[in-house]
């Protein structure tokens, strides 16, 4: 059976930076399915794409995980950046579970979130260790936002859900994928004040086998 052509899949919600991934995987000679909730950000997109690169870029608006749907083996590689903190367990685990379905043998997911080690978050970091301590499945659930972010908080939904390497090599390892690297990492792109330890975000990349 031939091997699907090499895809992307990105989902875009941070409004300063719509599709950079897309746009440098598309140079890297990848076909690329972008999604995003809001078929505006992927306008943008295309119109920032080179004209001989927009054969390669397939616009798919929708939401993820569960209001779009790819062909089982159909993906060589998807992208789920800054995204699943605003899920909660169980549309993290469906997430999953549709991400290694829709890879072909081989694919490799690649997932960034943020983690309660963030500036904005340090009210909520006692919580998220007596959740730890105590073994809570979703120690990173932020219930009120506003309440630990006053600050940014007209930006950002009323709950938020900051992961951690536990929490994520829990859930893709169920779902059926190897782990293949996962850490945290420092984000000295961030503004001041949500920089805390360099432990701002955290990496996944995993294979489907």
């Amino acid at each position: 059976m031939p091997q699907p052509e090499p895809s992307g899949f990105i989902r875009t919600l941070n409004r300063m930076g719509y599709g950079i991934a897309s746009l440098a995987a598309l140079r890297n000679g990848a076909a690329v399915v972008a999604n995003d909730i809001d078929a505006r950000h992927l306008q943008i997109l295309r119109d920032r794409a080179p004209a001989t690169l927009k054969r390669r870029l397939t616009l798919m608006p929708g939401d993820f995980p569960d209001g779009i749907d790819f062909s089982p083996g159909s993906l060589g590689a998807v992208l789920i950046c800054r995204v699943i903190h605003f899920f909660d367990g169980p549309t993290i685990e469906r997430s999953a579970a549709k991400v290694i379905r829709w890879l072909a043998p081989g694919g490799k997911v690649f997932v960034v979130g943020e983690t309660p080690f963030i500036g904005t978050a340090k009210s909520f970091l006692p919580t998220y260790q007596a959740r730890v301590k105590a073994g809570a499945p979703w120690p990173g659930i932020v219930k009120n936002v506003a309440a630990h972010n006053p600050k940014r908080a007209g930006n950002l939904p009323s709950r938020m859900h900051l992961l951690d390497e536990p929490t994520l090599r829990r859930v893709f390892s169920n779902a059926g994928f190897a782990i293949e690297h996962l850490a945290t990492f420092a984000r000295p792109d961030f503004p001041p004040d949500v920089q805390l330890d360099g432990r701002e975000s955290v990496g996944l990349i995993a294979r489907k086998p």
